[in-house]
């Protein structure tokens, strides 16, 4: 029983109870200290607090809100302004965010609202940033990734990558669909780690063959030699097809270095063997 219900019955019996007299009261109590597990005292203190309630004011517990509504609306703001991203990346640029409005004279709140929103914690910004996702409705991205068993034999590449050389890239497919059932078109992406040179290939689906198929494609099109491969751990890269591929000298896909080492890389350091 939840303290509203508790008050509701409080409420139904209060003008019966101020009007009755001592063994009417007795009666009363005792039918309302059964209903609600309440001590005699305590309801004789609850009646007594209605009583004397005054009923155009609202009666607020628990502690204060510091964050008002304008300060809300300030994050508000910020999150427009941000691209409406999740509130883990934009807890960082909040500070930036309101230094350049302000810069620009587009910045519409106060300074008690301003302070206290730089001083807002990363656990309440996700909070309201959640909030504010919520009321747009707005879903989460659907992710085709499957991670495959194979994955432990294929080195992990650890970095760094401001270092490599042109031929270092990552490898990812997306998907052009709303959902994952049935068939799809699919992109497979290249981009490189030291020229930001970006290459893609349609399949349809990701499956072992096409996926390679497109691998190939990209190879091709690469104005200098592809050197490393870092996709993610998705089963349409670690699987056994491109891990036969990987393992082969004369494959046309993949280069290898002088140890003769396999070249796809996973960028997670938790799969390293």
């Amino acid at each position: 029983m939840t303290m509203q219900t508790i008050t509701n019955i409080f409420k139904e019996y209060l003008e019966r109870y101020l009007k009755a007299n001592k063994d009417g009261k007795g009666i009363i109590l005792d039918h309302v200290c059964f209903v609600t597990k309440m001590h005699r005292k305590a309801s004789v203190r609850k009646f007594k607090r209605l009583q004397f309630k005054d009923p155009y004011i609202d009666e607020h517990r628990g502690r204060s809100e510091y964050y008002g509504p304008d300060v809300t609306c300030a994050l508000k703001d910020i999150w427009e302004v941000g691209n409406e991203v999740c509130g883990e990346l934009l807890f960082p640029m909040i500070n930036e965010y309101i230094d350049i409005l302000i810069r620009d004279r587009k910045w519409k709140h106060g300074d008690d609202t301003t302070s206290k929103l730089r001083a807002m914690k990363l656990c309440t910004v996700k909070r309201r940033v959640g909030n504010f996702i919520k009321a747009r409705g707005i879903r989460g991205r659907i992710s085709s990734t499957s991670p495959s068993r194979l994955k432990r034999l294929i080195p992990t590449f650890n970095g760094p990558w401001k270092e490599l050389s042109p031929g270092n890239g990552q490898i990812d497919t997306v998907i052009h669909k709303d959902t994952l059932l049935g068939n799809a078109v699919y992109t497979l992406n290249y981009t490189d780690s030291a020229t930001s040179l970006c290459i893609s290939r349609a399949q349809w689906n990701k499956g072992q063959i096409a996926t390679v198929n497109s691998m190939r494609e990209i190879k091709k099109r690469l104005p200098y030699p592809w050197l490393l491969a870092h996709p993610d751990s998705g089963s349409e890269f670690i699987n056994q097809m491109a891990l036969n591929c990987a393992k082969n000298r004369k494959s046309n896909m993949f280069v290898h270095d002088q140890e003769g080492r396999m070249t796809i890389c996973m960028l997670k350091k938790e799969m390293v063997m």
